[in-house]
């Protein structure tokens, strides 16, 4: 009997917070790909650097998956905010 690709690949269980596997199935929806396919390419993306975590604001926020870029521009508007305030502090006294 020949086995097909997918039955010689690593396999690995996850279990998923409430609401992930909604989360991923829409996503993968959206990408018109299936929910393993979505979750590898998720991974990879991830170890290529393409895309990072950004820590939730609130605690009982997920963690947000965000393109590299998008998140550099964040920390860059972030700074240039803490400047701001910095200077405004300074001009009232």
């Amino acid at each position: 009997m020949t086995k097909y690709p997918s039955q010689t690949q690593d396999k690995f269980t996850v279990r998923f917070p409430d609401g992930l596997r909604d989360a991923i199935a829409k996503r993968a929806e959206e990408n018109g790909r299936s929910m393993n396919s979505e979750i590898v390419q998720i991974l990879q993306d991830v170890i290529d650097n393409k895309i990072v975590l950004l820590p939730p604001s609130r605690k009982s926020e997920p963690m947000t998956l965000v393109p590299k870029i998008e998140r550099e521009i964040l920390e860059e508007i972030a700074r240039l905010a803490a400047e701001n305030a910095v200077k405004l502090e300074r001009n009232k006294k």
